[in-house]
C-alpha cells in the first residue's frame, strides 16, 4: 500500500474521526490505500523508537531463485549457510515504505527488473512488523531500522572483504530514508543509494539525521514524482531527477490523493534498470525546462542499471503517460 498524506487544510472529513480542528497546518492526515487513517498533531511528542535487528527479515533473490526467496535473519552468519548468496556478486537492497512488506508492488517491480539484467544478490528488506504501525511510530523507527541494516552491511563488508561499490540501496517513500540512515550507519561506505520519491510528511530541511541526504553514500540518486504531497519536495541527493516537474504525473488523472504519482517513482526506476535509463536535462526549474531554456545544458540518465555518478544538481524530463514511460 502506498502512503497518502494530505495537509489538513484540504477537507477530508471522513479521515478525521477524532473531529480535530484541521484548519491549520498543525494537523496532517495520513492514510494508506486500504483505508487506514491517522491524524497527526505535528506538535505532539514523537513516539520513542523501539526497533531492533529482529524487526528486519531479509529475502534473498538471485537468478538461481528469482521467484522463491531464501529467508534470512539480519545476522551476517546467516549468509555462510545460504544456498544462494555469492559474495563475488553485487548486493542490491530493496527497501519498502509505510504499510508495505516484502510482497508489495515496489519490491516485485524493482527486484525482478534487476534480476532480468544482472546476476546479483537482491535482498528485499522486510521491516513490516514496524511499518504496519501508525505512521508516527514507523517514522520514529526509521533511523533504528536504518542503523541495524547499516551495521549488517558493515559486517558483510568486513566478513567478506567487500567494498562500497558492491552495494546499492534502493528505497521507496519511508524506505528511502531507511536507506539513508543505513548508509550513514555503514560510515557512508555504500556505493549508491537510490531514493524513489522519499516520504515527505514530518521530514524537514533543518533535520538530516533521520532522513536521506547526500552524505549517506558515495553517490545519492533521487527521483521525485509526488513532491510536496506524498514525497519530499526539496533536493536530497547528489543528483535529483524530477520527471514531469516532480509533483504530478501524466496518466494518473486527477490523482487528488497522489498515490499514483507516488508509485510512478519505482515504476520509472524499474523500467530504467531494464532499458538503460531515461534521458534528463540539467535545469533549475520545470518551467525553464519546458520553455526550452535549458536545451543546451548537460544531460544525465534517470536510473539505469549503472547509475550516472558523474551527475550533480537538478535534472528534469518528461515521460509518456503509460508504460513504456521513457520518451528516449
Amino acid at each position: 500500500m502506498k502512503l497518502l498524506f494530505v495537509l489538513a487544510n484540504v477537507a477530508f472529513v471522513l479521515s478525521n474521526p477524532l473531529n480535530l480542528d484541521t484548519s491549520s497546518d498543525r494537523f496532517i492526515t495520513v492514510y494508506s490505500d486500504n483505508g487506514v487513517t491517522e491524524v497527526i498533531d505535528t506538535l505532539a511528542p514523537i513516539p520513542e523508537p523501539f526497533a531492533s535487528a529482529s524487526d528486519i527479515t531479509l529475502y534473498l533473490y538471485t537468478q538461481k531463485n528469482p521467484s522463491s526467496p531464501e529467508e534470512l535473519a539480519l545476522d551476517v552468519s546467516s549468509l555462510s549457510s545460504s544456498s544462494y548468496y555469492d559474495s563475488s556478486k553485487q548486493n542490491i537492497f530493496v527497501i519498502h515504505g509505510w504499510r508495505n512488506d516484502q510482497g508489495s508492488d515496489v519490491n516485485e517491480a524493482v527486484r525482478s527488473a534487476y534480476l532480468e539484467v544482472l546476476d546479483a544478490n537482491v535482498f528485499v528488506v522486510d521491516w513490516s512488523s514496524v511499518s504496519y504501525s501508525m505512521y508516527t511510530v514507523a517514522f520514529s523507527n526509521v533511523p533504528s531500522i536504518g542503523r541495524n541494516l547499516g551495521r549488517f552491511i558493515s559486517s558483510m563488508q568486513s566478513s567478506y572483504g567487500l567494498d562500497a561499490d558492491q552495494f546499492t540501496l534502493v528505497g521507496h517513500s519511508l524506505g528511502a530514508h531507511v536507506a539513508g540512515c543505513a548508509g550513514s550507519a555503514a560510515d557512508s561506505n555504500v556505493g549508491v543509494i537510490v531514493g524513489m520519491d522519499p516520504a515527505g510528511p514530518m521530514y524537514f530541511n533543518i533535520i538530516s539525521n533521520n532522513r536521506l541526504d547526500p552524505s549517506d553514500a558515495k553517490f545519492v540518486h533521487v527521483i521525485h514524482t509526488c513532491g510536496g504531497r506524498l514525497g519530499y519536495q526539496d533536493s536530497l541527493g547528489t543528483a535529483d531527477y524530477r520527471p514531469n516537474g516532480g509533483r504530478s504525473q501524466p496518466g494518473c488523472g486527477a490523482d487528488i490523493a497522489g498515490t499514483c504519482a507516488h508509485s510512478r517513482a519505482y515504476q520509472f526506476f524499474a523500467e530504467s534498470v531494464k532499458s538503460g535509463g531515461f534521458t534528463a536535462t540539467s535545469c533549475n526549474s520545470s518551467n525553464n525546462y519546458n520553455s526550452g531554456n535549458c536545451a543546451s545544458n548537460g544531460q544525465s540518465k534517470l536510473g539505469g542499471l549503472n547509475i550516472d555518478t558523474s551527475a550533480s544538481g537538478n535534472y528534469y524530463l518528461n515521460t509518456n503517460s503509460q508504460s513504456p514511460y521513457s520518451e528516449s
